[in-house]
């Protein structure tokens, strides 16, 4: 009797930038040049034009076209597309694996991540909430998992300055009216991480337009806003095999609000404690 063996698994798919990697060394040398570019700004791609990649390399904007059709695509909106698909499959929420060490993983991951935000300096932190503290209103914003933050952003906040209002961007994008109310005193602090959401990049945009400053607190990729951002942190996200840590955004709202309580000496906390005191907020 013989056996017919198991068929072998067939290999993953390569994505666009294995593929354009695993064929680097047989381009000519400004192939190896834009090849090398959508390498090394993968994560970028989905924000950027034909034009805007070809004045970064000093070429024409033909020739990325060119390079497009010639590596196996339409052109460059279809190289783009499918890099932007290949982001939205490795960035996506992963299934949990083994069950053995989460704990201890989740642990250690904590610990790295909060040892890395000591080296943000100073300085950058310092500029950040002086901002805060010196303007008019503060547009506290994000979508999905980063409204969450910006909701615990805007409760710590509104403790020590008036004027602070956490929003959704989806909601605000089906109310654009909103926009009318911002000055150019404002700022907006922008809560985003992978995957980026489409109606916060539209929003904050619009927002930027009408000249509020923007201040990003984001993760460690390519966020479509940091080249129109006034004051950028990146923060660290590791975190489980599932889910990307939110405690490094958590942490860094804290900070800066004890350093906008500072920059105001603590006036509008204590007006706030008396009215919390004079209507029963809290039991003790």
């Amino acid at each position: 009797m013989t056996t017919t063996p198991a068929p072998l698994p067939e290999p993953a798919a390569l994505t666009a930038v294995d593929l354009l990697r695993t064929s680097l060394e047989n381009f000519g040398r400004r192939d190896q040049q834009i090849a090398r570019y959508f390498i090394d700004h993968a994560e970028e791609v989905p924000f950027l034009s034909a034009g805007e990649i070809a004045e970064t390399l000093e070429v024409s904007g033909a020739a990325i076209t060119r390079f497009a059709q010639r590596v196996g695509f339409e052109g460059y909106p279809h190289l783009q597309r499918v890099i932007r698909q290949d982001l939205r499959a490795t960035l996506g929420m992963k299934q949990p694996g083994g069950q053995d060490s989460v704990v201890a993983r989740f642990w250690a991951s904590e610990r790295a991540n909060l040892d890395t935000l000591q080296d943000i300096p100073e300085a950058r932190l310092l500029a950040f909430a002086r901002a805060i503290a010196a303007a008019k209103q503060v547009w506290v914003v994000g979508a999905r998992s980063s409204y969450g933050i910006s909701l615990v952003a805007e409760t710590i906040l509104a403790s020590f300055r008036p004027w602070v209002r956490a929003y959704s961007t989806d909601l605000l994008l089906s109310r654009p009216e909103q926009l009318l109310e911002i000055t150019s005193d404002d700022v907006v602090v922008v809560f985003t991480l992978r995957r980026y959401s489409r109606a916060t990049t539209r929003m904050v945009r619009a927002m930027h337009a009408q000249g509020v400053q923007v201040l990003l607190i984001t993760d460690q990729g390519a966020s479509p806003l940091g080249k129109i951002a006034h004051q950028c942190l990146q923060l660290p996200t590791q975190g489980t095999d599932v889910l990307a840590s939110l405690a490094p955004f958590i942490s860094v709202s804290t900070l800066l609000a004890s350093l906008v309580a500072k920059e105001l000496e603590g006036g509008h906390l204590k007006q706030a404690e008396a009215l919390n005191a004079e209507f029963g907020v809290y039991e003790y």
